[in-house]
């Protein structure tokens, strides 16, 4: 269990935080966030010497150019669609002198000087399989490799993906700056920058992306009430689709595009017939012009035995698309049920290795009034809500009862925990309207959505957003194990996590089980904070309030 931070403000180095204003009123709160690895974190610093760690059973070495190949000499064959880029350092365990356990930086020299830090990892030979340890950087100028792992390995080389085992595409929101690490992974980038005009045009300016590791395919969205009119409009009128498609080609053949992505979720369903014409004729023009496309859809509804996929033909679509991106249902609570319910209505439509699944980044929060999406960072914030329950005047010595508003048992909350329906941390708690849930998405729900892509043998996922965002999760590792290896590592949190600390700045407490304290007051009159810490299972939310203490009256 890793230990929350001493001091109710103590910063890690790689702690995300909202800095809030300075509380100048009795019992105002401020709320910090807190990546969990950067908590007591002690690293074992590796770094791998050529001339004494020797691999594949040779010493060779290279002079002014000599063959590379000659340092891999008896090492094991790397697998398909990867290149090394270093030696296989082996025994590296009993030359490394201290605790082995972890985790450990390793750095790792290369083979030659490297510019392209592209999806590099460290790996080891072990089982007769290489296996993925962690991500790698570049450091020394290009000369060596740098990574974080859990252990030191026995054995271990730096080794460059070259071809994705499933597709992973990202839709970058207008106005969004590309988070770096989402795109070291994406097959394909969508920047959402165009939309469809009622006179068959596009509306929207195209964005230059040089650091894109993957294709780049521009989404034409038709995302408010006004573009799915124009959408109608267009599809109704065959002059109009024309002219419509003729724009959209355009668009693809734009220098560095790869091809187009459209995402019209409101069609009509008295224009299905009119949709299908207009897919076929543009995926015709587009192939004709060796560019994709690919298609975002909504999910098909069941209603008893019945189901309705409205103005959307996966049968014909699918056999004219390159991809067909399913939108899932939003409901955690219903996820996987439903989900594995629609693949198996698709199986017999289309071929589901031309289909990925949406994944986003959003938590959700339901409620008598319905189901609404939230950041991670709005769902600790709820959850790390503090309220003090002792209605008097706080004096010296004086004990007083705090409570976590929304985790407080005894007011009918449930506390953080992990729901096994939803394969996702959650808490209830009463709110205005009754009873409220919130689901918090993060690298370990994820991870269940991924292998429902996996065992529904899907092309891969389409990420809903690959912004740089400070309040939605950073899931990018298992996305990365995903998109190099095709499998997932699923891992359910240790509730341990999930239970709420608290901190005081003085005074005394006395812990109870249902999310409060009891704060005894020191015996100095001043201002003093409390923090209650809680977390997801991968960071920690700490929301202080700070309260006054008066003196006695004589």
């Amino acid at each position: 269990m890793i230990e929350p931070p001493e001091e109710p403000r103590e910063r890690g180095p790689f702690d995300e935080i909202l800095e809030p204003d300075e509380a100048s009123q009795d019992r105002s709160a401020s709320i910090i966030f807190i990546g969990m690895g950067a908590i007591g974190l002690i690293l074992l610093l590796v770094v791998v010497n050529p001339f004494s760690v020797f691999g594949g059973g040779g010493e060779e070495s290279t002079n002014g150019g000599g063959e590379i190949s000659s340092l891999l000499r008896g090492a094991p064959k790397v697998p398909d669609g990867y290149e090394a880029l270093s030696r296989h350092y082996q025994d590296l365990a009993d030359q490394v002198s201290g605790d082995t356990v972890g985790p450990a930086e390793m750095t790792l020299p290369l083979l030659q000087p490297v510019n392209d830090g592209r999806n590099l990892g460290l790996y080891t030979f072990r089982n007769g399989n290489w296996e993925r340890l962690a991500s790698a950087t570049l450091v020394n100028n290009g000369a060596a490799a740098k990574g974080e792992v859990g252990m030191v390995p026995s054995n271990v080389a730096v080794l460059r993906l070259t071809a994705s085992a499933v597709q992973v595409t990202g839709w970058l929101p207008q106005g969004a700056s590309p988070d770096d690490e989402a795109m070291s992974i994406v097959t394909t980038v969508n920047p959402v920058d165009f939309a469809p005009a009622a006179d068959g045009t596009l509306v929207g300016t195209a964005r230059q992306f040089p650091q894109a590791d993957g294709n780049i395919v521009p989404t034409v969205r038709a995302s408010t009430a006004e573009d799915g009119e124009a959408v109608n409009a267009v599809l109704a009128s065959p002059a109009l689709r024309e002219e419509h498609i003729k724009a959209l080609v355009q668009l693809a053949l734009q220098p560095g595009n790869a091809g187009v992505d459209i995402d019209y979720a409101n069609v009509s369903p008295a224009r299905k017939a009119d949709f299908t014409a207009f897919i076929t004729v543009l995926a015709d023009q587009l192939h004709q012009a060796n560019r994709t496309l690919s298609v975002a859809l909504p999910t098909p509804v069941r209603t008893g035995v019945i189901w309705d996929t409205g103005a959307y033909d996966w049968s014909e679509l699918g056999q004219r698309a390159d991809l067909l991106k399913l939108r899932p249902v939003d409901d955690p609570a219903a996820y996987y049920q439903q989900m594995n319910q629609v693949f198996d209505f698709l199986r017999d439509k289309v071929d589901l290795k031309k289909v990925a699944l949406i994944v986003s980044r959003s938590s959700w929060e339901e409620a008598s009034d319905g189901l609404r999406e939230i950041s991670l960072h709005d769902g600790l914030r709820i959850a790390s809500a503090i309220e003090v329950r002792t209605p008097t005047e706080i004096t010296v010595n004086m004990s007083a009862v705090i409570v976590g508003t929304n985790i407080y048992r005894d007011d009918g909350a449930s506390g953080m925990q992990w729901d096994d329906n939803a394969f996702a941390v959650s808490f209830s708690y009463p709110g205005i309207g009754g009873q409220r849930t919130v689901w918090l998405e993060n690298a370990l729900s994820v991870a269940f959505r991924l292998d429902l892509a996996r065992r529904n043998g899907l092309a891969g996922v389409a990420l809903a957003d690959i912004g740089t965002s400070e309040s939605l999760p950073a899931y990018w590792e298992p996305l990365r194990t995903f998109a190099e290896s095709g499998q997932v590592e699923l891992t359910r949190v240790n509730t341990m996590l999930l239970e709420p600390t608290w901190q005081i700045q003085a005074g005394s407490q006395e812990a109870e089980a249902s999310g409060n304290i009891i704060w005894k007051a020191p015996a100095q009159p001043g201002s003093y904070n409390v923090a209650l810490v809680v977390s997801d299972g991968v960071i920690q939310a700490m929301q202080t309030i700070t309260l006054q203490v008066a003196a006695t009256n004589p």
